[in-house]
């Protein structure tokens, strides 16, 4: 059986992509709260699961001893997913997901700390300096949204964190039971979140969707989380870790572009920004070949 990679598995990579890209423009959509956007979105994707794993017939029942690190898990996600969510609507989309593309440069640094297996390198450091000058500019240039770069950078040591601590996990469970237990860690800390959200938020506590909020909510939990990342899985058969790693880095560019061409001029920056956004993603998609080089002279 030939597991090479075929032209139609690079379409589907970047169509899993340009989804992911595509959720903070549903989120922002919606009138509720980002609070409520993460609730709903975990509610609705354990519904989805737990109706795939009836048809699949897959056993979901674990002891909790086991079950409680993936949930925690779920739960520092879905405060990933409150600041994501969050950022976009005290500012807008275009600066949350420029934050988020900070996400690899904090774990270059936090990789090491916590897993204490490597050193900080020169490349790790280089490349750095390009985030934090990046970051200037969006702080110098867009200052008006702070508040929401400042959530939108939290949200990304969150991934950060989330990635590091998912990473050491995935292997021991099916991605259906993994992702079950992650959703409703996801949801249990999205309840334990409502009162500092009530107090800390400059957003009203919005958590009940009306209207269109629940097709968006749905298209959002199913469409956009259950199955991109089950297709992920299988995706991972075809390509390197390395390879769709280096992919995922293009979700904020295609959602930058989704949102200007949905939102229009809403979503227009000054130069600035966009300077600084590109000094993020030259480091971000720099940093894997850089490396990768450094490996090959290491053998060689």
């Amino acid at each position: 059986m030939n597991n090479s990679p075929a032209g139609n598995d690079y379409l589907r990579l970047h169509f899993i992509i340009a989804i992911f890209g595509f959720t903070i423009i549903l989120g922002q959509l919606t009138q509720t709260s980002s609070l409520g956007v993460v609730l709903w979105r975990t509610i609705l994707a354990i519904s989805g699961i737990f109706v795939i794993a009836l048809i699949k017939k897959t056993q979901l029942l674990i002891s909790w001893k086991v079950a409680l690190p993936v949930m925690g898990i779920g739960a520092i996600l879905a405060l990933h997913w409150v600041c994501f969510f969050g950022s976009a609507k005290v500012s807008n989309i275009s600066v949350s997901l420029v934050c988020l593309s900070t996400t690899s440069f904090f774990t270059s640094f936090l990789e090491p700390l916590m897993l204490k297996k490597k050193k900080l390198s020169g490349i790790e450091v280089f490349l750095g300096l390009f985030v934090v000058i990046g970051m200037y500019f969006v702080f110098r240039f867009e200052g008006h949204y702070s508040f929401g770069i400042t959530i939108g950078l939290i949200g990304a040591v969150l991934a950060s964190l989330f990635g590091i601590l998912n990473a050491r996990i995935a292997s021991r469970h099916t991605p259906l039971l993994n992702m079950f237990y992650q959703m409703s860690g996801a949801l249990v800390g999205s309840i334990l979140f409502i009162p500092f959200f009530f107090f800390f938020s400059r957003q009203s506590l919005s958590i009940m969707p009306t209207g269109y909020d629940w097709l968006w909510l749905t298209i959002l939990a199913l469409g956009c989380t259950v199955y991109p990342y089950l297709e992920l899985v299988l995706l991972f058969r075809k390509f390197s870790a390395y390879f769709v790693s280096l992919s995922v880095n293009m979700e904020p560019v295609y959602g930058i572009i989704l949102a200007y061409l949905i939102f229009g001029d809403k979503e227009r920056m000054t130069t600035g920004f966009y300077i600084g956004g590109v000094l993020i993603l030259v480091s971000v998609l720099l940093f894997p070949v850089l490396q990768r080089m450094k490996t090959r002279d290491g053998k060689k």
